[in-house]
This record gives structure tokens, sequence and C-alpha cells, in this order.
């Protein structure tokens, strides 16, 4: 079987007659993953250079999490499977994948041998961030900020990504995929740590008329998150029934906070079971959430009692599914937030 995919105005094609991984080896899908995104858009971005002579990066693309014929035996990367590339769009785009776009903040460039290059700086603040990420949420995934904003399409009006990096990511967000609503999830430090200007980035939200909401969180803290995720997903669920457009929620990366809030969302508000809920997003975005964050947060909802058990005594699978009673419970109860 023989799948394409959109990479900026280029179409990938290759083939995935193996068997996906994903099902079987999440981690290794993941590890995967991290490899195959940076050398898939440096690849293009070569091939972009050598048709048009301009020097243009291609400023979006879809990559597959169904990838596992680009790699050899060691994983080394196929270049050659890339040489396919048809230089099209096609009449029915993907339904399903992770949208990167460059946002050109200048922590790619081309050296003399025509090779994108990080910055040593930045490149550092990345591994840094990777290795955190990796320690306290054992998980496999990875960011690459160097590659720009990155999303999924979670639903019609549900968009989960990274950070917008500068004003033009905000434009591109509400001219290709009519945002009308940016939630963030981000601390001051967060911000501050990869060098955005929020500023700048409220301002531009203000001029095309999006409504740019914060509700911080600590990162890579599941106790914050859990704390949080009630008054993130007020907002939130305030701003679906709006009915103006899409919603676009980010956190830093996108692998984390951001989809723990649109997985309560659909947990609390869309008839969804936990388990559910969190297999429907991560199978179109492949993180790792907390997922005992949101189950804490469904308990502090569902059981407003001063003398309840702690949750932490609770078994493993407590409130990963809720009675009729306490959704309606948790539902009153998140709206109440709105404005607090």
């Amino acid at each position: 079987m023989v799948d394409s995919f959109l990479i900026g105005k280029a179409i990938l094609k290759f083939d995935r007659s193996f068997a996906s991984i994903s099902d079987t080896n999440p981690h290794l899908e993941a590890r995967l993953w991290s490899l195959f995104l940076p050398k898939a858009l440096a690849f293009l971005a070569r091939e972009e250079q050598r048709k048009s002579g301009m020097g243009s990066v291609a400023k979006n693309g879809w990559i597959s999490p169904a990838f596992p014929a680009l790699f050899g035996d060691e994983g080394s990367f196929k270049e050659k499977h890339l040489r396919s590339l048809v230089m099209a769009s096609p009449r029915n785009p993907l339904k399903h994948g992770i949208l990167c776009k460059i946002s050109g903040s200048g922590t790619m460039g081309e050296n003399t041998h025509g090779k994108v290059q990080v910055s040593v700086s930045n490149g550092r603040k990345i591994e840094d961030y990777n290795t955190a990420m990796k320690r306290m949420m054992r998980n496999p995934y990875e960011y690459h900020h160097d590659l720009g904003m990155n999303y999924t399409i979670i639903s019609d009006n549900l968009i989960v990504g990274s950070q917008p990096q500068k004003p033009e990511d905000v434009e591109y967000l509400k001219e290709e995929e009519k945002v009308a609503y940016i939630l963030c999830l981000q601390q001051d430090k967060d911000i501050e740590y990869w060098g955005i200007d929020i500023q700048a980035i409220v301002g531009k939200c203000k001029e095309l008329g999006i409504l740019h909401m914060r509700r911080p969180a600590r990162d890579f803290d599941p106790d914050s998150l859990r704390s949080q995720l009630p008054k993130a997903v007020s907002l939130l669920e305030w701003a679906m029934s709006e009915g103006k457009r899409r919603v676009y929620v980010h956190c830093s990366a996108g692998l984390g906070r951001a989809p723990a809030v649109a997985i309560a969302y659909m947990f609390w508000f869309c008839d969804m079971d936990l388990n559910a809920a969190y297999n429907a997003l991560t199978s179109k975005r492949p993180c790792g959430p907390n997922k005992r964050a949101i189950q804490g947060a469904t308990y502090d909802l569902a059981k407003n009692d001063p003398w309840k058990e702690p949750f932490e005594n609770l078994p493993e699978h407590a409130f990963q599914g809720v009675a009729d009673w306490e959704r309606k419970l948790i539902q009153e109860r998140v709206r109440g937030l709105r404005g607090i």
C-alpha cells in the first residue's frame, strides 16, 4: 500500500506495506518519528532550493506517523524514498497527521554545503528541554522548536499544537485554519525560555480579531496540571460553545499540557470515557499527556467533599469513567468557573 503525504507543495509517497508499529511499539514509533521529521523537512528544504534557486523553505507539511518504510535496518534515513516527490497539490488533503509550519525564527540556516543547521545555543535549549521532558514525563517524545510551530487538527473546531513563535504564525492560523481563539497554557518562564515575544503575539491576535486566553500550568508538573485543568477546560468549553470557528490550544511543545486539556474536555463534555478520549487524541497526535492528572481533576470536580479519601489512595483505574450524574455535575462546575 502506498501512502501520499503533503509536504508544502510536494507529495511524499512511500510504501506502507510494512505493518504499522504504532500498535505494538509506540516507543519505537516515537523514536522513529523524532528521527524522520527533521530529516524529511531538511531534505525538502534542499530540494526546493535546488529546484527554485531562491533558497526558500517549505512553510508547511503533512507528515504521517506511519513511516517505517523510510528507515533502514539500523534506523538510517533513506533519502531515495523522498526522491519520489511529486510537485503538486492533492485534490483531497489529508485529514490526519501533524502539520508543521516553519516559522522563520532564525534558528535554521544553510551552510556552504547546503545542509540545514541549528544554532548551537538554541540546539542546547532543545536538547535540555527534551532531556527534562523524557526524565520527568517518562515518555519518549521530543520537541523540535527549530522546525517551527506544529499542530494537529483534532476535530472540526479543535486544534492542539506547539507554541506560536512569531506573529506570522498567528496570521497563518487565522488565514489557513480559521482560528478564532488561542488558549495558551504556558507560564511566563516558558515563554522567556524560548525567546518568544508574547506581546507581539497578543498584539497580532488583537489586530486579527483572535481572542488570546491564558491559563498557565507548570510544565512537567502533574499536580499543577491537575489543579489548572478545570479552569483551562472552562475556557475551552466556552470558546467551543461560541461556535466562532476554531480553537487553538497550545503549551510549549504541544505534547503534555495542551493535549491534556483537550482530552479532559472530550472526557467531560463529549460523552467519552477517559481512555476513549485519550486514544482518540493520541492516535492523531503522538504525545504523552499525564492521564493520572486528568483522573485527579475529574475526582476533584465529581467529589467536592472535604472529607473525601485522598485521590492518591484510589485504584489506578479510578475515575477513568464517570456516571451520567457525575458528568452533569462536572459540567456544571466547570462552566461555573468562567471568568474566575
